[in-house]
């Protein structure tokens, strides 16, 4: 098997590599997930949101009133009165605002797992990425090396009047462009790899991987969207966003039905008497609560509907994905077998060399078979990132 042919099955079939790497992706993720700040920071936050949200559902605060009076006269005495008071709510509004406060922590910790996981999607498509600039750099290795010997053997054609200055120029620009193409390559790969350990929280991550790992079949479409739904953490936000505005509904009627005042009253005098009793109020909420159940009966309504429409647009944006990694799986195999079919670099030098072709086809075919090469990267690049897009509701 000669270096070309090598070459073009490690780039094409890297299927026996495929099961490392994406272990290795999942090691990066985990460290992601481990170490970013960002992650960290919105983690404590949640903790906090939910904190409060189970807040303000306790009794009120109880009130102390002493009053005092003094009498006027030959016989001046005093009075006094004592009272502790205790305010309540009518009794539903504290089981309810007690559903309403589990409702809100657990719609904080679906927030987190969609910031988590779209934080995640972030770090495995710059995976991808760093995979798609390595298989580039592989390419473009072997397109230096072909040119650094193209330009030996033509500058000693040269010498011996094979050769003529207009060749020369056409080698060594075949090289100069190579060059810089490895050298955009590197830069590229360097930001990529600095975004990622960006991601980890400024640590560095092992990731050695230059090939993708094979991918299971995609499913039906129902299937995937049906999975989708039930495990997306966005989309069971905004249900959970819906079932609190339905509560929210419950909780207002509680808080428009009547409030009562109980407590301990105790009345002394001067002389020496006493009596003791207790207090009974009620708070009817005539115009304090106007209006509440109306407003939460529009949020419920408002909630309702912006779930059904993200539904809808949610099925929308995943059938175009799906539709798009369909096509692009389909390019990504046609580019296969064509780039399998192909004249390669080896029998392209050796038709030049025996002057089969002119300097002028070579470049032309050289340049197809490097074009072709470059789009079956760009196209396996898309495929992964659509199909990652597609998955994104497993991370």
């Amino acid at each position: 098997m000669n270096k070309y042919t090598l070459y073009l099955s490690i780039l094409l079939f890297p299927l026996s590599l495929g099961v490392r790497a994406q272990g290795h992706i999942d090691k990066v993720l985990k460290s992601v997930e481990e170490n970013n700040k960002s992650l960290s920071a919105n983690r404590k936050l949640t903790e906090t949101q939910q904190l409060e949200a189970r807040t303000g559902n306790y009794l009120s605060n109880p009130s102390v009133e002493l009053e005092k009076t003094w009498a006027e006269g030959k016989d001046p005495g005093s009075d006094y009165s004592l009272t502790v008071a205790q305010s309540i709510d009518f009794p539903t509004a504290y089981a309810r605002r007690n559903k309403l406060a589990d409702l809100k922590a657990t719609a904080y910790s679906y927030q987190y797992a969609a910031f988590r996981q779209q934080l995640l999607l972030s770090a495995k498509q710059q995976c991808i990425e760093i995979i798609y600039l390595r298989k580039q750099k592989a390419l473009l290795d072997e397109r230096v090396e072909n040119a650094r010997r193209m330009c030996a053997v033509y500058d000693r054609r040269l010498q011996t009047g094979d050769a003529n200055q207009l060749e020369i120029n056409k080698v060594h620009l075949e090289h100069l462009n190579a060059e810089n193409q490895t050298r955009l390559n590197l830069s590229a790969l360097e930001a990529a790899e600095e975004q990622l350990r960006n991601l980890n929280g400024g640590l560095s991550v092992e990731f050695p991987d230059s090939t993708f790992s094979p991918v299971e079949p995609l499913p039906p479409f129902d299937q995937l969207f049906t999975d989708y739904m039930a495990a997306d953490p966005g989309m069971k936000n905004l249900t959970g966003e819906q079932q609190i505005a339905e509560q929210e509904v419950r909780v207002n009627r509680s808080l428009s039905l009547p409030k009562f005042d109980i407590g301990y009253k105790r009345e002394g005098s001067s002389e020496g008497t006493a009596s003791n009793g207790f207090v009974v109020g009620v708070s009817v909420p005539l115009f304090e609560n106007k209006n509440t159940v109306k407003k939460a009966k529009a949020q419920a309504d408002f909630a309702s509907v912006s779930l059904e429409e993200n539904r809808l647009n949610l099925r929308t944006s995943l059938k175009q994905l799906y539709q798009q990694a369909e096509h692009l799986k389909l390019s990504l195999d046609e580019y296969a077998k064509a780039l399998k079919q192909q004249r390669n670099i080896q029998l392209l030098n050796k038709a030049l060399d025996a002057g089969q072709i002119s300097v002028i086809d070579y470049f032309t075919e050289l340049s197809t078979i490097y074009d072709s090469w470059q789009s079956y990267l760009d196209v396996e690049k898309a495929y992964h990132d659509t199909l990652a897009q597609l998955y994104q509701y497993r991370l």
